[in-house]
């Protein structure tokens, strides 16, 4: 996010995950992503990890990145989920360790071609006090988030795009007629 912008913005950037089936799911450990490693097929990154016996060791962070990385690789949906998180800070609720599996995507993330330390928050998060069709939009400071925020959205994949969405569901106050549809 451009620093002008972010230095007034004091909510933190940053997205949880945990349940495979919920938004950003496709970040934990079970998901089902099954991955080639070592010659091996493995059903998840769990039992990949698990089979290891990596956790607690001096080189868990570094075999679970290598384990991480084949996931991208092998997944060029989660490489585009992962590379439209910016640079949010990504944080496993699952674990009792200090977010080791958060660090580690984050970790694998900035090390990827295409990385853009970029990452907008919705904008009824970030200023809930504002309606929509406000004039705040269309001058000063919300006009200057809107015109980062529509662009970087719009450049989102659509498998990323559905994740965001996911997440940061639109309030029904924020969804906007189709103008074009009222003409006809």
């Amino acid at each position: 996010m451009q620093n002008h912008i972010r230095k007034h913005i004091q909510l933190p950037h940053e997205i949880h995950f945990d349940q495979p089936d919920k938004p950003y799911g496709c970040f934990s450990n079970s998901s089902n992503h099954p991955i080639e490693l070592e010659g091996e097929r493995w059903t998840t990154l769990e039992h990949y990890l698990q089979a290891k016996n990596v956790f607690g060791t001096t080189s868990e962070k570094e075999i679970m990145c290598k384990a991480l990385r084949a996931k991208v690789e092998q997944y060029p949906v989660i490489r585009e989920i992962l590379l439209s998180t910016g640079d949010a800070t990504l944080i496993d609720r699952t674990s009792s360790d200090p977010n080791l599996l958060g660090r580690a995507w984050m970790e694998v993330r900035e090390s990827l071609d295409g990385y853009q330390p970029h990452f907008y928050l919705p904008p009824w998060i970030v200023f809930p006090e504002e309606h929509p069709y406000s004039l705040f939009w269309r001058m000063g400071f919300g006009e200057d988030y809107a015109m980062h925020y529509w662009p970087w959205l719009e450049a989102m994949s659509v498998n990323a795009r559905k994740e965001y969405d996911a997440y940061f569901p639109e309030p029904e106050d924020w969804k906007f007629e189709d103008l074009d549809e009222e003409e006809e």
